[in-house]
């Protein structure tokens, strides 16, 4: 159970999600343990199965990003299949009985956001905003009435810091510090 939202601006993105993590309906902060990853010119966070989140923490290795690709282009056709063989030869099975079973992200290239899940299908908002997790709605609503993309970066990150704040008063599966990237397109 998480919060974790995404704000694609004119030239930059801002993830941002909570700390908390719970399992058997206890809470655990773990400094080090964070939501939002970055390494090399990615940054990326996962909610949903846990498991698949450690192991792209832990394994994966994005591809070179490609200066000769539409930004698009490369993410169908290189991060997608590194995502997806990552994810296989490291033993993520998702449980086709569990309805609750399964991912969602929000991956970071090049300071634009894109949004995969389980099926690895992907997509890009024109909007701008993203959220995922359980107190991703909540979240999503905060930064949609503040108009999150429409001003600078530093305004994304403090209404981005907000939208968390506020989903992990209404949710009990969401709270602790903000953690937060940004990243600009290159």
């Amino acid at each position: 159970m998480t919060a974790i939202v995404g704000i694609q601006g004119k030239g930059w993105a801002v993830l941002a999600s909570d700390s908390m993590v719970s399992y058997d309906d206890k809470p655990f902060y773990a400094r080090g343990m964070d939501k939002v990853i970055t390494r090399n010119e990615y940054a990326w966070a996962f909610a949903g199965d846990a498991l698949a989140g450690d192991i792209t923490t832990h394994f994966w290795k994005p591809p070179k990003v490609s200066k000769t690709m539409t930004t698009d282009n490369f993410f169908m056709t290189k991060v997608i299949p590194s995502l997806k063989q990552c994810l296989t030869n490291n033993g993520y099975v998702v449980d086709k009985e569990d309805k609750e079973a399964g991912f969602d992200a929000l991956v970071l290239v090049n300071g634009i956001i894109y949004q995969t899940e389980t099926t690895y299908g992907w997509m890009r908002d024109d909007k701008g905003l993203y959220a995922i997790g359980s107190g991703g709605r909540t979240a999503l609503g905060v930064m949609a009435g503040l108009n999150a993309n429409e001003g600078s970066m530093k305004v994304a990150e403090e209404i981005a810091t907000k939208a968390i704040k506020i989903s992990s008063d209404y949710n009990i599966y969401v709270g602790g510090d903000v953690q937060i990237t940004t990243q600009r397109r290159k």
